[in-house]
């Protein structure tokens, strides 16, 4: 992870920069987009994952307030 000196004045351009990937050559541009698709695909999972447990919570906390409101009447 590169770290930046915010404190200095840059004169550079920031922002997006193109990447051909038409061209087959562009070796460096493929393990890119690679990577970018293996990262999302583990988000993905992660998300799935995160979604699984919390409903699972939901369900729980659901029963137990179920079971609260019976016991009151």
């Amino acid at each position: 992870m590169a770290t930046y000196d915010l404190t200095k004045k840059t004169y550079g351009v920031s922002g997006q920069s193109k990447v051909i990937l038409g061209n087959t050559n562009n070796e460096s541009g493929w393990k890119r987009l690679q990577n970018l698709e293996t990262k999302v695909a583990e988000q993905s999972d992660k998300l799935d994952q995160i979604t699984a447990l919390l409903n699972e919570i939901s369900k729980k906390t659901s029963a137990s307030w179920d079971n609260f409101w019976v016991q009151i009447r």
